[in-house]
């Protein structure tokens, strides 16, 4: 990992860290804009579960206000028992970061260790908003 994606590393777990409540604020995201700035965004549990928030999205949100295009994404998890962990994001979010971060590269847990990819390979067949128009 390179040393600028450590530290946005470092800022979701200090996030995380700093928000951390079980089953409510579990993963923090952090992206590093293309401007050098970094934005972060926490998960937010609701009730009913579809209206949460997760922290990909709350931190891609950011990056559209600061008006710079993300380039590096990485999101962290902390379990209950206190293990943290770099996941790739939900589907939900990869369709997100597909349509406003598609040149970004994101950290995703490849065998025994960790890799970035690019947002494009997290769904390679993913809708397009304009689809092929089938021919009956």
């Amino acid at each position: 990992m390179s040393s600028a994606d450590r530290e946005l590393l470092e800022e979701a777990l200090g996030l995380l860290e700093a928000r951390y409540v079980v089953g409510v604020h579990e993963v923090a995201a952090a992206l590093r804009l293309a401007d050098g700035r970094t934005v972060t965004g926490l998960h937010v549990e609701a009730t009913a579960g579809r209206a949460s928030i997760c922290a990909e999205s709350a931190a891609l949100s950011a990056a559209v206000i600061a008006g710079s295009p993300a380039v590096s994404i990485v999101g962290v998890l902390r379990r209950p028992a206190g293990s943290l962990h770099i996941i790739e994001p939900c589907g939900v979010c990869a369709e997100l970061l597909a349509d406003h971060a598609p040149d970004a590269s994101v950290w995703v847990a490849v065998g025994d260790g960790f890799a970035p990819v690019g947002v494009r390979e997290l769904l390679p067949f993913r809708r397009r908003r304009a689809g092929r128009q089938v021919q009956p």
